[in-house]
């Protein structure tokens, strides 16, 4: 099982700044206040790929001093470099589901994708797809938590729910090879070798080289070589 990468590109300063600036114009004392906290969000952040030790330590304090939910998504994400994702990962969802704000929505589904993620490589698919699923009742068409949510489903053996997340994830990425590797796998499980075989070669037609793909090929030839002894 091939996993999703753990954190999603959401860091863009403007962004930033738009989730934790109230709606409409502010004082230049209160952009002033805003310009910190984000500089300090993002800087716990990347200090969790560096120095995860004093990542975790400066967003306790942080959280302490009532940074709020940057600062306890920081500490939530340093958790989970250091080790503990079952730990960093409950954290996140609840820390999610806490929110209330509108502005927070798209924190809120950043946070459930990464919970989700995680469950995802500690193989507690479950989890993981209930991260998935609250994401998706947050934004329906939600790439990532689509993403998610079919890998998740493969995990499971739930075919039919895979192949509807990966469809509605090529009907939005439809350059993104995921989508199709995981279609083709779940249309391989339930027998549906044609189309199984088609979404392998479009996948390869992006990435010809995906170990993946490669692997799936060739399971996709096994069972049509078992089908054709069958018959």
């Amino acid at each position: 099982m091939r996993f999703l990468p753990l954190a999603r590109p959401l860091l863009a300063r403007p962004f930033l700044v738009c989730l934790l600036a109230a709606a409409g114009s502010v004082a230049h004392a209160q952009d002033a206040v805003i310009a910190a906290e984000t500089d300090r969000y993002l800087s716990c952040l990347e200090r969790v790929e560096t120095d995860q030790d004093a990542a975790f330590e400066d967003a306790l304090a942080w959280r302490m001093e009532g940074g709020g939910w940057p600062a306890a998504h920081c500490e939530a994400r340093a958790i989970i470099a250091l080790g503990d994702g079952a730990r960093g990962a409950a954290m996140l969802d609840q820390l999610a589901m806490a929110e209330v704000s509108d502005q927070d929505l798209p924190a809120r589904i950043t946070m459930l994708v990464e919970a989700g993620q995680t469950w995802l490589s500690r193989d507690e698919a479950e989890a993981g797809q209930a991260s998935f699923a609250a994401a998706l009742e947050l934004d329906p068409l939600d790439g990532a938590a689509l993403l998610g949510r079919a890998e998740a489903s493969v995990a499971l053996g739930e075919w039919d729910a895979a192949d509807a997340a990966a469809t509605a994830v090529i009907d939005q990425t439809p350059g993104l090879v995921d989508g199709w590797r995981l279609r083709a796998q779940a249309r391989l499980e339930t027998g549906a070798l044609d189309a199984a075989w088609q979404d392998m070669e479009t996948g390869r037609e992006i990435e010809p080289a995906n170990i993946d793909l490669l692997v799936l090929r060739g399971r996709i030839n096994e069972a049509r070589r078992l089908a054709a002894l069958e018959n």
